[in-house]
This record gives structure tokens, C-alpha cells and sequence, in this order.
């Protein structure tokens, strides 16, 4: 306590701190280092088994070595995409697929000749016509994510040639539009009608289910295939205030009328596809006299129009 005390005065006197202790401590602390020890390098054991201890780098000479988790260490967004992608690129090592890295030079080296081939692994997976695959799969760390182009929409028909077979049979106005006008932002995307179309009745009806009597189908496509809009069919349950909204007339006759035609769906009638009319045989028969029917071979021109019989 004394000499603690005197310490503390010279100090509180001239200002001055005694390092002596701390360059004791230092020394003791270099004595403890075995000899050749190198700042900068780690220790590994001796890959001979002797248990011996030896001075490994920790930046290699030899960058072919390189693991993957080393790559993500500097290309922490590359690690993102492939986590986030989740395809078959994501389950292999960088070195793979680059077999050059650190080796280009603005003006003197060509990134083409860097960058891996795409034909090494997939060669021409649609075809000859289609050879350019960063046109379509343009981030290659995930692949499957393809952003919507016109490079994209003119190339859909390989991959889909049914489709544009449908297209241009069925001429509508969607057969003079790009595939990306509708199956815009990326590949795979299924649009909603309504993003161009107003529906058939002013309400908005629950998707995906059909409501008789109340409203129009939920789901256009129920009624419209969407790559040949105009060829329309519809199930029996269709109802009818589907169906009266581009057929206003034949829906305020019905509404009128007060025969058995009023209590039916359109579809009794017009069954399976748009513009199909059954013959009134079918459901009656024949019910008059066949020196009756021979006269008048036509059920209309005594009886008028279905949606308003005559009686």
C-alpha cells in the first residue's frame, strides 16, 4: 500500500506513467510465439501426419482453388440470387461453371471469352432457331426468372407452337399483339381479362366461382379460351344474365314472354358453344299433323321467335 501510494504521487507530481510494466508483459507474450512465426499466415497441421504445425497463407497463390463460399465473400448479390432462384445452378460450385475469373482487362480482354457457355451443359435445349440464351434467360445465377422482352415474345411459338397454331386460326385482335402484351413482367405470367377488359355486368363477382341468376361468370375464361377469345364456350350452368348482356334483346323478349322458354337457362337451348340453336324437333317432337307439316315446314313462321312463342 505504501509503494502503491508513493507511485501514485510521482505520478499526480510529474506527469509521467512507468511503462516498464507493459514492456515486461509485451516481451513475455513474444517469448510465448514459437520460433518463425509469420503475422499474416494462419496454422494448420502438417499434411503429413506428423502433428507438426506449419505456416499456411491466407490468401492463396492459386486462385483455382477457390471455394464457393470464398466467391460469396466478395459477390455477396450473386449468393442472394442463387438462394432466392433455388434452380439447378444454385446446387453447383462457381468453379463449374467459370472456368476463368480475375482475369479480365478493360480494352484487352473480351468478356465473351470470360463468361461461361451455356452450351457446355444445355447445348441447344429449343432449337437451333433459338441459340441466343441471354436474350430470354438474361440473369444466369436464376435462370428461370425471365423478364418479359420482345426477344421473348417472338420466340414463345417454339416452346409453345400450339398456341400460335390456336392464334392464328382463330384471328382475333389479340392475334396482332405481342405474347408480352399480356403475359407481361416475366415469364409465366397469367393476366387477369379485366387488366384490358370491362366485364360483362357492372359488378365484380367472386373469383373463381359462377353465381346463376346473380351475375356473370367469375372467370372469363370459362366462356373465352384465351387464345381464341371469340370461339365462346360455356358451361350448363351458365346464367342467364351472362349470356343477356350482349343479348339484350332476346333477354327483354324472355322477360316478357310467359312460356316455359322464360324458365329455362340460354343454355337449354344453345348448348356446348356460342351460336349453337337447337331445332325445335328436338325438344317437341312433332307435334302436328304431318299433312300440317308438310304445308308449314317451319315451327317459326306460325310460333314466331323461341323467346316469344306464339301460341
Amino acid at each position: 500500500m505504501i509503494l502503491k501510494d508513493q507511485t501514485t504521487q510521482r505520478q499526480k507530481a510529474d506527469g509521467s506513467v512507468n511503462i516498464a510494466p507493459f514492456l515486461g508483459f509485451i516481451i513475455f507474450c513474444a517469448l510465448l510465439l514459437p520460433a518463425g512465426y509469420s503475422f499474416g499466415t494462419s496454422r494448420t497441421e502438417d499434411s503429413t501426419g506428423t502433428g507438426k504445425n506449419s505456416a499456411a497463407p491466407l490468401y492463396p497463390d492459386k486462385e483455382k482453388n477457390l471455394t464457393t463460399v470464398q466467391c460469396m465473400q466478395c459477390h455477396p448479390e450473386i449468393a442472394t440470387l442463387l438462394r432466392n432462384a433455388d434452380t439447378m445452378h444454385s446446387r453447383v460450385d462457381c468453379r463449374q461453371c467459370h472456368l476463368q475469373f480475375h482475369v479480365y482487362l478493360d480494352k484487352k480482354t473480351s468478356y465473351s471469352k470470360i463468361l461461361p457457355q451455356c452450351t457446355r451443359c444445355h447445348q441447344h435445349p429449343h432449337g437451333e432457331e433459338l441459340v441466343n440464351c441471354s436474350s430470354c434467360h438474361q440473369e444466369a445465377h436464376a435462370p428461370l426468372s425471365i423478364p418479359a422482352s420482345r426477344a421473348l415474345s417472338q420466340g414463345c411459338y417454339v416452346c409453345h407452337p400450339a398456341l400460335d397454331k390456336e392464334m392464328k386460326t382463330f384471328t382475333t385482335r389479340h392475334t396482332d399483339l405481342y405474347c408480352t402484351a399480356c403475359h407481361h413482367t416475366k415469364h409465366g405470367y397469367i393476366p387477369s381479362c379485366l387488366e384490358c377488359h370491362q366485364p360483362h355486368t357492372g359488378t365484380m363477382p367472386t373469383p373463381g366461382k359462377m353465381m346463376p341468376g346473380t351475375g356473370p361468370l367469375a372467370k372469363c375464361l370459362s366462356c373465352h379460351p384465351p387464345h381464341k377469345a371469340l370461339k365462346v364456350a360455356y358451361p350448363k350452368t351458365t346464367p342467364n344474365t351472362a349470356c343477356g348482356f350482349c343479348h339484350r334483346k332476346a333477354k327483354e323478349m324472355l322477360q316478357k314472354s310467359n312460356t316455359k322458354h322464360s324458365r329455362f337457362h340460354c343454355t337449354r337451348c344453345h348448348p356446348g358453344k356460342h351460336k349453337t340453336i337447337k331445332r325445335c324437333t328436338e325438344c317437341h317432337g312433332r307435334p302436328h299433323p304431318e299433312a300440317m307439316l308438310k304445308k308449314f315446314n317451319s315451327c317459326g313462321g306460325c310460333h314466331g321467335v323461341a323467346h316469344s312463342v306464339v301460341r
